[in-house]
């Protein structure tokens, strides 16, 4: 079996911008061996959440904070070197600088697809083991994967290892035991909701938990495709919040300020995240406000309430039959109890980052970890390993506590991470089989 530089766990957004900074340094040094990479991905595609491209939806941040143009604007992976492909360069100027989830969805696929080495679709890695050498030191990582159609397991080995399989959904724990075709997590939208079986003489209800921008979009996309349609929205505070946009406060997305907060102790981490989060969590952006209120507003002068907005609510039990859901619900402040019967409940709760990738939980032995249980990593997004260990991994996209919100689900410094990922990488693919530093001090105070 070959031995790959890099095995990367994961061939969405974050694996695309990696592969297109191995593939643009190869591309302009021909005189060098390229890497030999090999990218997983469990899904059938690389599509930018498909399940949740809704009509009339857009990104959230800048086109050209694309997968590559921070990185190198002259990259042939970069957003407008896509709509030149498709021929939509300039209808799209025309548009104001917005763009549909729909047309960054179809951006991200088509990079994937301009990568050489082709993707191998259809494998979700399940573990990365180290494989010992007979001196007892670990040179290289046997990489599983299993085929989610058949089961087949599958094998790769290399180097080097990158985890860029995402954020998981959240499920928070009083609906975990609902879970089925009638509670579900946003992900999983709009195959779910075209699967519910349509109720007997009388409209549909549903029901919303979250208040964050995917919430208010499934909102209005309920209404605006189950016209008569009961739709309630349960958030646990005052309604639905706007972003903070601010311009300066919105500056956490720049590279420097990841160099600030990675420089920060841990105390001063945990605020500094504190108060980015209204940028990117729990919140909708001023087009989503105002459409939810204007459609709540309208109701008022119709009299013909379809949309429930439930303040201040949370739900403290759920019971699943065959005819639909009830929730138990209280008033966050004042204790107040109330019963809501729906027929689905779609949960936008968002997603959580693992302490330590499962992946990798073979590696823990060789892993520096932290009080918190959580890898130690390098501004290169790199685990510190012990003198036993020489395999590179890599975490991309799942450090949110270290390097800030920037480097966790937003598109902003994909391709700036990317850029740092691959540099640390090639400078160890160049090194070869160099000693662990802490194995190569100690050899040279014993000469």
């Amino acid at each position: 079996m070959p031995i790959n530089d890099v095995v990367v766990a994961g061939f969405g957004p974050s694996g695309i911008a990696l592969a297109a900074a191995i593939e643009d340094h190869d591309d302009a040094h021909p005189e060098t061996r390229p890497v030999a990479a090999a990218y997983l991905e469990r899904a059938a595609t690389s599509a930018w959440q498909p399940h949740q491209v809704l009509p009339g939806t857009d990104i959230q941040h800048h086109f050209l904070r694309d997968l590559a143009t921070p990185r190198d604007p002259r990259s042939r992976f970069t957003f407008p070197s896509f709509l030149l492909a498709s021929g939509r360069f300039y209808p799209f100027t025309l548009l104001g600088g917005y763009v549909s989830r729909l047309e960054w969805s179809e951006y991200v696929q088509w990079a994937a697809e301009q990568v050489r080495t082709p993707a191998e679709y259809h494998r979700e890695v399940l573990r990365a083991e180290p494989v010992v050498d007979a001196d007892g030191t670990v040179r290289t990582a046997r990489v599983v994967s299993r085929d989610p159609r058949d089961g087949t397991v599958h094998e790769h080995l290399g180097r080097n290892v990158v985890v860029a399989t995402g954020h998981r959904p959240h499920v928070p724990e009083v609906f975990r035991e609902g879970l089925g075709a009638r509670v579900f997590h946003a992900a999983e939208y709009l195959p779910r909701l075209a699967a519910l079986p349509a109720p007997h003489g009388r409209a549909p209800r549903f029901a919303v938990v979250g208040g964050g921008q995917t919430a208010g979009e499934i909102v209005l996309h309920l209404a605006a495709e189950h016209p008569a349609a009961d739709i309630h929205s349960l958030v646990r505070h005052a309604g639905f919040r706007m972003y903070e946009l601010g311009h300066f406060s919105n500056e956490v997305y720049f590279p420097g300020e990841t160099d600030y907060f990675y420089g920060l102790d841990d105390a001063g981490r945990e605020r500094a995240l504190d108060q980015a989060r209204a940028t990117n969590y729990a919140a909708v952006d001023p087009d989503v406000s105002t459409a939810l209120y204007q459609a709540a507003y309208q109701e008022r002068l119709t009299g013909r309430q379809r949309l429930h907005m439930h303040r201040r609510t949370g739900v403290t039990g759920v019971e699943v039959t065959d005819a639909g859901v009830r929730l138990a619900t209280t008033e966050v402040f004042t204790g107040e109890r109330a019963a809501l019967e729906v027929d689905a409940v779609i949960l936008c709760t968002g997603y959580t980052e693992p302490r330590l990738p499962e992946q990798l939980a073979p590696f823990a032995p060789y892993l520096r970890l932290d009080a918190q249980g959580r890898p130690e990593v390098t501004r290169a997004h790199r685990a510190h390993t012990d003198e036993r260990c020489e395999v590179g991994l890599y975490l991309d996209g799942l450090t949110e506590w270290r390097h800030g919100i920037a480097s966790a689900t937003s598109f902003s410094l994909m391709a700036d991470r990317a850029d740092l990922l691959h540099r640390d990488l090639r400078e160890r693919i160049a090194r070869g089989r160099e000693p662990h530093p802490a194995k190569a001090a100690a050899a040279a105070l014993a000469s």
